[in-house]
């Protein structure tokens, strides 16, 4: 990846960083959920129970829009068995997987631009099976999204990523997404998306060295806001695998590329 490209991609994250209030206070949000599966970017990555915590830190900039944002996730392996995934068996009550990233956010002539860096990093990298190395380890990405309310409260947004890391490579993801406000307490929402991995990404993500449009994503939620604090969120996830060369391949490694999952989970906000 070229400096000017990686400077391009950190300049709106740098910008916001010197221009924090002495008197910004962050917001806070921790989330607990159970999921039926853990799937990343179209890979069934455990097929089972799963428990999945994140926290997220905003802190306010001196731009009215600006916020920079820290974040951190784990995947809980709740039973030993992954079941026809890919992760590798024998973590039961262990993290699978932790995620942290840092980005910058802000809203400009209606758009939401976010960029940032994001680390991947699985626990046990030196046993995946169905791997063709037999090995998948941390890895970092750089990533840029942009974002702008429509007509009918519709949200088209466009996200790149490129990995600086491990893999060297691109995966793109385009989505459209709406809330329906039900009443004070209720909210659903649904979102469409989908993503373009090149061979690079291909190859770490799934296994096989073949770019091409990859997962295709639905997700339809409710949400219960129990009190100001409080909110209780209903999921539910469907995803395929569009390139057919890249389905044929979860075929052959028995993870199956078209798959539905449900989850369940509170959000806590200060």
């Amino acid at each position: 990846m070229s400096r000017s490209l990686c400077a391009l991609l950190a300049l709106p994250f740098f910008a916001g960083c010197y221009v924090v209030p002495k008197d910004a206070r962050p917001e806070v949000a921790l989330e607990a959920k159970v999921a039926s599966e853990y799937n990343f970017r179209g890979m069934t990555n455990v097929d089972a129970w799963v428990l999945q915590t994140e926290g997220v830190v905003d802190l306010p900039t001196k731009a009215e829009t600006g916020f920079i944002t820290a974040k951190a996730f784990a995947n809980w392996d709740i039973r030993n068995d992954t079941g026809d995934a890919w992760f590798p068996d024998g973590h039961s009550g262990e993290p699978s997987q932790i995620d942290l990233s840092l980005a910058y956010s802000e809203s400009y002539r209606g758009f939401d631009f976010v960029s940032g860096i994001v680390s991947y990093a699985l626990q046990n990298p030196d046993d995946f099976p169905k791997a063709p190395s037999g090995e998948r380890g941390e890895t970092k990405e750089v990533f840029f999204s942009a974002a702008r309310p429509t007509v009918w409260e519709l949200v088209p947004s466009l996200t790149v990523h490129y990995d600086i890391d491990e893999v060297e490579g691109w995966y793109f993801n385009a989505a459209l997404s709406r809330d329906f406000p039900i009443n004070e307490e209720f909210i659903a929402d649904s979102s469409i998306s989908l993503g373009y991995a090149d061979s690079d990404q291909s190859d770490w993500l799934y296994g096989i060295d073949e770019g091409g449009f990859s997962d295709l994503q639905a997700h339809a939620g409710l949400q219960y806001l129990l009190d100001v604090n409080t909110t209780l969120r209903l999921g539910l996830n469907y995803s395929t695998i569009v390139d057919n060369d890249i389905s044929d391949w979860f075929d052959t490694i028995n993870i199956d590329p078209d798959t539905f999952w449900a989850d369940f989970g509170v959000v806590w906000a200060y």
